[in-house]
């Protein structure tokens, strides 16, 4: 969850930023992991950002953290927080707090693509293959804003996206394969995402078995088809 700075410089961003952005607001983090839980706020407690007020891994935890609240509300869940993504949760919160604003990051593109009502609940949508390049940030900016976001990644996402196994691949080759589709070379991945370029190449490779495809412009064909990357 933590951003990073490209080595390229398209983009320029680090925690500070989706902080300060977020000021104004009372952030509360869900998601079905007491680990991921306690590192979220951890992280945010440690930066000074005394608005975050807290993390739950349960929908009563969460909603008593919104109920306990006042002021305008920032809510980010993780889509493995319940099996329909927190839809149920937000309209029930929405219902009682209309100015709730809520943020989802999409790890499992099987369960967005089981759950579309996300698209008409949520203010903002993010890839988690997206992260690192700012895609959180971009975002959470456009939420506060007052404008409706989903990730460029996830827009070509449909039903049909049952039939694969996003979870087959692990975090760092969800964040790779987006990248290797267009047209990363490993030391170009690597060089993106601070690690060897021996690294990158394992992962490619592992990318490309559990893809069952022999080569790198077949795994990119199956990015595009699947709503990874634009065509």
């Amino acid at each position: 969850m933590t951003p990073f700075i490209p080595l390229n410089n398209e983009l320029h961003w680090d925690h500070r930023q989706g902080i300060e952005a977020s000021r104004g607001y009372v952030v509360i983090f869900g998601t079905a992991s007491p680990y991921e839980a306690y590192l979220f706020i951890s992280l945010y407690k440690v930066l000074g950002a005394e608005h975050v007020l807290g993390a739950g891994c349960t929908e009563k935890e969460v909603e008593d953290l919104v109920d306990a609240s006042r002021g305008p509300i920032l809510l980010f869940l993780v889509d493995g927080f319940s099996k329909d993504c927190g839809v149920g949760l937000v309209n029930r919160l929405k219902e009682k707090k209309p100015e709730l604003k809520a943020m989802l990051l999409i790890n499992s593109l099987e369960a967005y693509a089981k759950n579309l009502d996300t698209r008409k609940v949520f203010n903002g949508i993010a890839a988690g293959g997206d992260v690192g390049r700012g895609g959180l940030l971009r975002c959470l900016e456009a939420v506060i804003r007052g404008e409706r976001y989903l990730d460029p990644l996830l827009k070509e996402v449909n039903t049909e996206c049952e039939r694969f196994d996003w979870n087959e691949l692990n975090q760092r080759e969800r964040e790779i394969l987006p990248l290797l589709a267009r047209g990363f070379k490993n030391k170009d991945i690597a060089a993106e995402l601070f690690i060897a370029e021996t690294t990158a190449r394992d992962y490619v490779s592992s990318i490309l078995s559990k893809l069952q495809v022999s080569n790198r412009a077949a795994a990119a064909a199956w990015a595009i088809k699947n709503g990874l990357i634009g065509g």
